[in-house]
């Protein structure tokens, strides 16, 4: 895989390709000469955001599956469009978005139990199940759907977003706040996500499979110019605690789901945490 606009372009010659991929590579084609991804969101925490601790009793880390096959990603369920996607990435960020089911799980058998409140628990199982592709029993939590599913189509609008993060230093659980996030389409139709107060980011969505589709984007403070994902510029002038973001996003109970791995400017990095940010409903 090619990941630069030369690989994207030759599949968009393709006839084989399919009108909603060829729109959203054409989308991420206007950036894919920019950046190199930090997976995940650098927002910091809102004065006042409340804390929810859980307590350190999960599965024995031994239990949880080994890191995805690089070579067949999401358990052999990604496509040639999949594929395609997945070579819009810097090869750290392709590796670290394939991995990203198996460090969900490698983190919640390090942090235990969640306890907190409905939404924090929905937020967990949600990123429970991307490794879970043939969940056969009910969802046990209200707002968690049996089976995930990409966000191809998504109703436009502002909503709220509220951002957890799990594993975060010496935190099981934090909740980092509740903001203001936007659904909207680029001229190509490609599913985008804004969030518009506190801390900034863009993102498109870039097809996968019928579960989950990629993120790709960018974080920035207001008055930072940088907007798009960037091959070549991965951080921001001057800070690199934003800068090009990517992840996995879904739909469950209605609801939108970003769930990213490590965090830009996260020295050392670690590798039991992850985040998940949750579009209310429309």
């Amino acid at each position: 895989m090619e990941p630069d606009c030369v690989a994207i372009w030759k599949v968009l010659l393709m006839p084989s390709r399919s009108k909603r991929f060829a729109l959203a590579a054409a989308g991420v084609l206007t950036i894919c000469t920019l950046g190199a991804l930090g997976s995940g969101f650098s927002i910091e925490a809102d004065a006042g955001s409340p804390t929810i601790t859980s307590n350190p009793a999960g599965p024995d880390v031994a239990e949880v599956a080994a890191s995805q096959d690089l070579a067949a990603p999401f358990g052999g369920n990604c496509s040639e469009e999949c594929e395609t996607s997945l070579a819009l990435l810097s090869d750290s960020d392709r590796e670290g978005l394939i991995d990203l089911p198996s460090r969900v799980q490698r983190t919640l058998a390090a942090i235990g139990p969640i306890k907190g409140d409905g939404g924090t628990k929905a937020a967990a199982e949600v990123a429970t199940h991307l490794s879970d592709p043939n969940v056969e029993k009910a969802a046990a939590l209200p707002g968690v759907e049996e089976t995930l599913a990409a966000p191809f189509e998504a109703e436009g609008g502002d909503v709220d977003c509220t951002l957890r993060w799990f594993g975060f230093l010496d935190q099981s659980v934090r909740t980092v706040g509740t903001h203001r996030c936007r659904i909207g389409k680029a001229a190509d139709g490609a599913v985008t996500i804004e969030k518009l107060t506190g801390e900034r980011f863009l993102v498109h969505l870039a097809p996968l499979n019928d579960r989950f589709s990629a993120y790709l984007g960018r974080s920035f403070l207001p008055d930072q110019d940088e907007r798009d994902y960037d091959l070549k510029s991965p951080v921001n002038a001057g800070n690199a605690n934003f800068g090009n973001i990517s992840g996995l996003a879904t739909i469950s109970g209605g609801q939108i789901a970003l769930i990213g791995g490590s965090e830009l400017g996260m020295s050392p990095p670690d590798d039991t945490f992850f985040s998940v940010l949750t579009l209310s409903g429309r």
